[in-house]
C-alpha cells in the first residue's frame, strides 16, 4: 500500500483567527493584508499584552496564528450552535452539552500505563463480549453493565491516553467487533478528553461509542466477513444496522439518551449525503459529529477482509481532505490535534536518517512526540531500542536538531511496530 503523504503538517499548525477572538500569548504570522501597511515591527511576533490585541483588532478582520509557537485559540462551548457552517479558524461550538474548558494532564507515563492498559484491554474485552452475548440472546442491557464495560477503559484514557492508542496497533492482527467496541470508545474518551468535555460527560460519550455498532449483531457474520467488496444489496442490508442498534436500546434499561442519539447519526455526513435521515451541518447532534469520526478513523485503520488497513497517518491525512465536506472542518482539526499529525503508533523517519515508532504525544508542541528509536541512520537495528523524547532534545541541543520528515509504511522497511511494544513493560 502506498504511503500517502499530508500536505497539512503546516496548515494544521497555521490558523486563521478572528482579531476578536485574539488572546495573550498568541503567536501572530500573517496578517490579512500587508505587514507595510500596519505600524506592527515583526513581521511575526508573539501577543504580549491587550495593547497589541486592540492594535490588531483596529487594523484587522483576522490573522494568522502559529500554534506551535504560541498558544491555540480556546476551544469553547456553549448551547447556541451557529446557523452558517464552520470554516477554518473558527471555535468549535457544541449545543446539548456543558462548557467544556476541562484541562486534562498525563498523571503517569506511557511506559508505566501500558501493562495496566493491556489487562484493562483484555478484560474489557472479555465484559464486551458477555454483553454482546445478551444482545444477541434478545436480553436487555442496562446502564450500569454498558458503564462497567467502559469505565476503566477511560479512566486509563484519562491517566495518559497514548498507552490505548498503541494498543490499538496489535489489534490489527486480529480485531472483532469487540476490540473495535474498545478502540471506538478509547478513541471517544480521548477525543472529549482534549475538548475538554466534563468527566461525566465524556463517560457517557464513551459509552454511547462503544455501543455504534450493536446492530451489526443482528445481520448474519457471512455478510460482514464476506472477502469482496459489498454488493449494492447487501450494503443496504448492512445500513440497517443503525435500525437495529436503535431497536436493542430502546428495550434497555437507563442509558442516557446520547447513546441512542449517537448509534442514530453515526453515519451521518455534514454534506447531508449520510444515512439514515440525510441529516447535515447543525441538524447532526454534536455527539453525532464526534462519533462519526472515530468511527470513519477505526474503520480506516482497521482489517478487512476485502481490504488492508490505513496506516494512523494516512487515515488522519484522508480525514482532513473530507473537512467541511464529509466532517465539520474545526473538529476534524482538532480530532487531528488530539491524536497528533503522527499519531500515536506511526512509524515515521527523522532527519538523521534513523526509524522509530511515535510513543506518545506532546499535547503542548505537537511536532515533538516521543520515539522509540529501532533503526539507526544507516537502517542498521539498534542492539536495544530506546525512547528519544523530541522536545527534550530540541532544548538540550538549543534548537530543532531532530525532525520527523515522513511517516513510513511498515511493510516498506520490513517493520512490525506491534513487534516492539512488549519491549516498553
Amino acid at each position: 500500500m502506498p504511503t500517502a503523504e499530508c500536505d497539512s503538517d503546516i496548515s494544521l499548525l497555521k490558523k486563521k483567527v478572528d482579531t476578536r477572538n485574539l488572546v495573550v500569548g498568541m503567536y501572530v504570522q500573517e496578517l490579512d493584508r500587508p505587514w507595510i501597511e500596519t505600524p506592527f515591527l515583526f513581521q511575526g511576533f508573539k501577543i504580549k499584552d491587550q495593547s497589541e490585541i486592540n492594535g490588531l483588532q483596529e487594523l484587522c478582520d483576522y490573522v494568522y496564528i502559529d500554534i506551535e509557537l504560541g498558544v491555540d485559540t480556546p476551544i469553547q462551548f456553549n448551547h447556541s450552535v451557529p446557523s452558517r457552517k464552520p470554516t477554518t479558524g473558527q471555535l468549535i461550538r457544541i449545543s446539548s452539552l456543558s462548557t467544556g474548558n476541562n484541562t486534562y494532564t498525563d498523571t503517569t507515563s506511557i511506559e508505566n500505563e501500558l501493562a495496566t492498559a493491556r489487562y484493562v484491554y483484555q478484560e474489557t474485552h472479555q465484559a464486551i463480549g458477555a454483553l454482546f452475548s445478551r444482545i444477541q440472546d434478545n436480553d436487555s442491557i442496562s446502564a450500569a453493565q454498558v458503564q462497567d464495560a467502559t469505565n476503566n477503559v477511560v479512566d486509563s484514557v484519562l491517566r495518559n491516553p497514548d498507552a490505548f492508542m498503541l494498543l490499538r496497533q496489535l489489534k490489527q492482527k486480529g480485531g472483532n467487533r469487540f476490540s473495535r467496541a474498545i478502540d471506538t470508545c478509547a478513541l471517544a474518551a480521548s477525543f472529549c478528553r482534549h475538548l475538554g468535555f466534563p468527566e461525566d460527560e465524556l463517560r457517557t460519550i464513551a459509552m454511547g461509542a462503544l455501543l455504534l455498532d450493536i446492530g451489526t449483531l443482528r445481520l448474519p457474520a457471512t455478510l460482514l466477513d464476506k472477502p469482496g467488496p459489498l454488493t449494492p444489496a447487501s450494503f443496504k442490508l448492512v445500513r440497517h444496522h443503525v435500525e437495529f442498534g436503535l431497536e436493542v436500546l430502546s428495550n434497555s434499561e437507563g442509558l442516557p439518551g446520547v447513546c441512542p442519539e449517537m448509534v442514530a447519526t453515526h453515519h451521518e455526513r455534514f454534506n447531508g449525503k449520510g444515512y439514515p435521515n440525510g441529516l447535515k451541518e447543525n441538524e447532526i447532534p454534536v455527539s453525532g459529529r464526534i462519533a462519526a469520526i472515530i468511527d470513519c478513523y477505526d474503520a480506516m485503520t482497521s482489517e478487512r477482509p476485502y481490504r488492508k488497513s490505513l496506516s494512523p497517518h494516512e487515515a488522519v491525512c484522508e480525514l482532513y481532505k473530507w473537512r467541511d465536506i464529509d466532517f465539520p472542518g474545526e473538529m476534524i482539526e482538532q480530532f487531528i490535534q488530539c491524536l497528533g499529525i503522527y499519531p500515536t503508533g506511526t512509524l515515521v523517519q527523522l532527519n538523521s536518517g534513523q526509524v522509530g515508532i511515535i510513543l506518545s504525544q506532546n499535547r503542548v508542541r505537537r511536532l515533538y512526540p516521543k520515539l522509540l528509536l529501532i533503526l539507526n541512520a544507516d537502517r542498521e537495528h539498534y542492539e536495544k531500542p530506546h525512547t528519544l523524547d523530541l522536545w527534550e532534545h530540541a532544548q538540550k541541543y538549543k534548537g530543532k536538531v531532530l525532525d520527523i520528515t515522513k511517516a513510513l509504511d511498515p511493510k516498506d522497511v520490513g517493520i512490525d511496530p506491534a513487534d516492539y511494544y512488549l519491549s516498553l513493560d
